[in-house]
């Protein structure tokens, strides 16, 4: 399947900026646990408590494999990818074959394998760590993989477009939507597989049906405006949340927002200094925020109130937890 709309213009991309602010939540079967991903380690938390695992240079993305509770980190700057178990042991430690820092990734919990993309490139590894895939022709692709068919969906930044292949790495959709100029952002919900995504710039989200479909377009900029938006996290009533960037230069002034199903605002949540990344809770449907210059990973209930504030980090930038496919 092939779908084309009019291409949304394209804005410079600021590599810099989404190296400190841009990281990707993913989804798979739910076992409990919230991993994040800080300046030089990746975290744990369990039961409101926090454990580091270190031997990381700027980890910008990670994914938990439900079946045995493993995490995959893209370890960035070190130009490698690690597997840990669930108790933070190292499993896996990929640092050949890549093209380049990796900045994206995501398991699929059917079989354990996981993506990953470099700035221009997809690789698939199998559970042990053996390549099984490479895709060229993207430009900054951030990727999510939906855990109840497999199929991984692609926000190509540079290339104004969404991808989505099947498990083996066919092209089964190659979407171009008007108004969507750098994707930066995409999360599925795997209860009805749509897809939501974010420019940032623009500070628009759009919803996509499973099939590819513009479903709507909302705008997500808070009165007076905004610099830019940095997640969007998919919930399992059909609506996101999204976290806002509302000034550079004023602390404590950023926000996290709720969508509806339908794309309208339901929640604002102020207090937050540069959120990195949101990742919707399925077990409270609460969502976590990587609140990166303040330090903490911080929890909102459903209902926007802070009900974990996990401080003594260094600039988290993402966190996932996992995702409840079988109910």
């Amino acid at each position: 399947m092939r779908i084309k709309m009019t291409n949304g213009w394209l804005i410079f991309s600021i590599m810099s900026v989404f190296t400190l602010f841009f990281a990707l939540n993913v989804y798979s079967q739910y076992n409990g646990e919230c991993w994040a991903t800080d300046y030089l380690n990746a975290v744990k938390i369990s039961g409101g408590k926090v454990t580091k695992f270190s031997g990381f240079s700027q980890p910008l993305s990670i994914s938990i494999n439900p079946n045995d509770g493993s995490v995959w980190v893209a370890d960035t700057d070190a130009i490698r990818i690690k597997k840990l178990s669930s108790a933070g042991k190292l499993l896996l430690n990929i640092d050949k074959g890549l093209d380049g820092q990796p900045l994206t990734i995501a398991v699929d919990p059917k079989d354990g394998s996981c993506w990953a993309g470099t700035a221009n490139t997809l690789y698939k590894f199998s559970s042990d760590g053996k390549q099984i895939l490479t895709k060229s022709g993207f430009n900054e692709p951030i990727l999510v993989v939906n855990p109840k068919n497999s199929e991984c969906w692609i926000a190509d930044s540079n290339n104004a477009r969404i991808v989505k292949l099947s498990p083996e790495g066919k092209e089964l959709a190659e979407i171009t939507v008007e108004g969507l100029s750098q994707p930066k952002s995409i999360s599925i919900n795997p209860n009805d597989g749509t897809c939501w995504v974010l420019d940032p710039f623009s500070m628009t989200v759009f919803k996509l049906s499973a099939d590819g479909k513009v479903l709507l377009k909302a705008s997500v900029s808070p009165a007076g405006g905004a610099t830019m938006a940095t997640s969007v996290s998919a919930s399992s009533d059909g609506g996101c949340w999204v976290a806002i960037i509302v000034d550079f230069t004023k602390p404590n002034q950023d926000i996290v927002v709720k969508l509806s199903a339908d794309g309208k605002l339901t929640g604002s949540y102020a207090g937050f200094a540069m959120p990195s990344t949101v990742c919707f809770d399925p077990k409270d449907k609460g969502c976590w925020v990587a609140d990166s210059n303040n330090g903490k990973i911080v929890k909102l209930s459903a209902t926007g109130q802070k009900i974990l504030n996990l401080t003594g980090l260094g600039q988290p930038k993402a966190v996932t937890v996992a995702y409840p496919v079988n109910k």
